[in-house]
């Protein structure tokens, strides 16, 4: 029997090797495929050498009169224009010379040198042409290689020039710089004679921006008038605002008045007679008159001036002394920062486990549990306008809510079930911001039954909750002018989010029992009905809601004998009402503060039961690929955070300071006051 033959294949490591009876990377028995990694950049080098050598030319581009040699096949495989000369069936597929119109010598030799090499060299004195040569060759990277140049040199002096190029020639990418330009130096451009002179429609553009570059609403209204009037004519009051609306002055539109503060509106309405720019002012008067109603007077010339959306966390207890340090400060994270930074307002509640909503940008506070000494439920509710890094107080609630959940739903918020340390709640308020009033809506409940059934065994609490229409029996029945039988739900430390119109309430507890039900509130039917259970009982957890699914965070419950983290995460599909676990947490997240940005949702410090501590740490969810990742932990340890997601303007988040800049500029001021006690002494 003769021996079988064996192949041999060349190992990674350049050894040989038995390669028979294995498949190879092609798939075939005893195949394997190659590759040159620098087989391109060689393949460059050695046309460039036969350029270099004058060998195997096969034609010449006529510019202006003067020869370029080139090799046809390299031409047509750069490049479009190129390849349908010589493989589009033209008449150029058999000609040795062919002449090249509307593009200079120099422009054309720069771009066969790019095509050879892959590398462009420009300066002032040759950009345009090249550009030229470039758009007719449809070469992209040349072009936009032209774009990059022109941007990096202009400026107030040749916007107009860089401008007139982008439009010549259909140049949509250098439009855009020129935009960005325009949005990030606003201030010293408008001072320019040229700024006055660029497209009216480009200008409007860019003052209307969210992403316009200035520190107040102040610099627009000045930017404004130096489309219309000369600085030195703005400057000595050499201005004429009195126009009618026929010729009123465009750029003024962009002025987002309600943005500019109340004193300067007052003056600047004084110097005014009857014209629209006056009414523009008046009208912003009148919306600075009415705080309380802000949130439903927005419109597009209210909302800040910026693309920040950041984390903010509100509240929470503090494992170290120097919680009451920082009584006045609030949490604050953006992406870009690497660090948490604190911000500091005047008049902040502190708290923690407050409800938290968000309405048109507008942060509430609701409730929450005063730990200040020992804990006491909290009626009181306060709102915070990011523009203004500001608090007011609004209408409190009509009951105390600790360890309650809030959502927003179709522009009201609702504070939901939860406790006020004497007994649990069922009722559920809700807020129009349109009148600054909390009313009682349909409580927690479900549906038992007919009165038919009314003799059938209930256990449950029997304290009675101001509830319109129902009338509660002894067994903690409530009877509704429906007929029907509906059991109360009393339930605290649960959690809630909305999804596609409904709210979702989810876990919690009950008496000493942990829970795993699901309700869902809809507002249209004004009725709670219950949904499928989750996976596992859990109270203090968190929920937020994305691409409408809902998902349970953390929390912890007593399923050992004794209080434990759950790691658990687990998604709600309200369309098929069921339940699916995710990637569980790295690790445990008890009355976590838990936000949503850019479809990622972040996970607040908390409380670790199984580490016996508050947590400084921060998880991030990405639903997509359901995975968690570290982010940037916070310098102390705490739990009860408050967090949401809201957009901040460049001059709030300019305030906003590292832990290790509160804390030096802390003992800088104690240093000074003992320097100055000193002295006194």
């Amino acid at each position: 029997m003769k021996p079988e033959r064996r192949r041999l294949a060349v190992a990674e490591d350049g050894a040989l090797s038995p390669a028979a009876g294995r498949a190879g990377s092609s798939g075939g028995p005893g195949r394997r495929l190659f590759k040159c990694s620098d087989h391109t950049g060689r393949l460059l080098d050695g046309l460039l050498s036969l350029r270099d050598s004058d060998v195997l030319f096969d034609v010449v581009l006529v510019v202006e009169g003067r020869p370029i040699q080139a090799h046809r096949i390299l031409l047509a495989a750069c490049c479009d224009y190129f390849r349908g000369m010589f493989a589009g069936g033209l008449r150029e597929m058999q000609q040795k010379e062919i002449p090249i119109h509307g593009v200079s010598y120099v422009a054309m030799k720069k771009i066969l040198d790019f095509i050879y090499t892959s590398e462009l060299e420009l300066d002032l004195e040759c950009v345009h042409e090249v550009l030229i040569a470039a758009t007719l060759v449809q070469l992209e990277n040349v072009i936009s290689f032209c774009c990059d140049f022109l941007y990096s040199w202009m400026d107030e002096s040749n916007i107009l020039e860089v401008h007139h190029l982008a439009d010549l020639y259909g140049l949509q990418q250098l439009k855009d710089r020129i935009h960005f330009y325009i949005l990030q130096n606003i201030q010293t451009l408008s001072r320019a004679d040229e700024y006055r002179q660029l497209p009216q429609d480009e200008v409007f553009r860019a003052l209307s921006s969210d992403q316009l570059q200035v520190s107040s609403e102040n610099e627009v209204y000045e930017a404004a008038l130096h489309y219309h009037y000369s600085p030195e004519e703005v400057e000595t009051d050499q201005v004429y605002l009195q126009v009618s609306s026929k010729d009123k002055l465009k750029m003024i539109d962009a002025v987002r008045f309600c943005l500019i503060e109340k004193q300067v509106l007052q003056r600047l309405h004084g110097r005014l007679k009857p014209c629209p720019l006056q009414d523009s002012v008046w009208s912003a008067l009148q919306y600075h008159e009415q705080e309380l109603w802000q949130p439903v007077l927005q419109s597009a010339l209210t909302q800040p001036r910026s693309t920040f959306h950041c984390v903010l966390g509100f509240g929470g207890m503090f494992s170290s002394s120097s919680g009451g340090d920082i009584a006045h400060l609030f949490q604050v994270f953006h992406p870009s920062w690497g660090e948490w930074r604190t911000l500091s307002a005047a008049h902040a509640p502190r708290m923690s486990n407050q409800g938290v909503a968000v309405l048109n940008n507008f942060v509430y506070l609701i409730g929450g549990d005063k730990n200040s000494s020992g804990f006491r439920a909290e009626n009181r509710c306060w709102r915070y306008d990011p523009r203004h890094n500001s608090w007011c107080c609004i209408q409190p609630l009509q009951q105390q809510h600790a360890d309650h959940c809030v959502c927003v739903l179709a522009g009201h918020i609702y504070a939901i079930g939860g406790r006020d340390y004497s007994s649990e709640l069922d009722s559920v308020e809700r807020y129009d911001p349109h009148t600054n009033k909390w009313e009682f809506v349909t409580p927690l409940r479900r549906e038992v039954g007919s009165k038919m059934e009314k003799n059938k065994p209930c256990v449950c609490d029997t304290a009675v909750g101001p509830h319109d229409g129902a009338r509660w029996s002894a067994a903690g029945l409530l009877a509704f002018p429906s007929d029907r039988l509906h059991l109360r739900l009393q339930v605290y430390a649960h959690a809630g989010a909305a999804v596609d119109g409904k709210i979702y309430v989810t876990c919690g507890r009950r008496g000493m029992a942990y829970l795993k039900e699901t309700q869902c509130f809809d507002p249209a039917a004004n009725q709670w009905t219950a949904c499928a259970e989750g996976p596992v009982e859990r109270a203090w957890h968190g929920m937020a809601a994305v691409n409408g699914r809902v998902y349970v965070i953390g929390g912890s419950n007593d399923e050992r004998g004794h209080r434990r983290d759950v790691l658990k995460v687990a998604c709600f599909n309200p369309t098929a009402n069921s339940w699916s676990l995710m990637s569980p947490l790295p690790s445990g997240h008890g009355e976590p503060g838990v936000a949503v940005l850019h479809g990622r949702i972040y996970v607040l410090g908390g409380r670790s039961h199984d580490k016996g501590n508050r947590m400084k740490y921060v998880h991030v969810y990405d639903a997509e690929a359901d995975e968690w990742e570290n982010e940037m932990e916070f310098k102390e340890r705490v739990s009860g955070l408050a967090a949401c997601v809201a957009l901040m303007p460049p001059a709030v988040i300019a305030q906003a300071r590292s832990w290790e800049q509160r804390t030096k500029a802390s003992w800088e001021e104690l240093n000074m006051d003992s320097s100055e006690a000193s002295s006194e002494d």
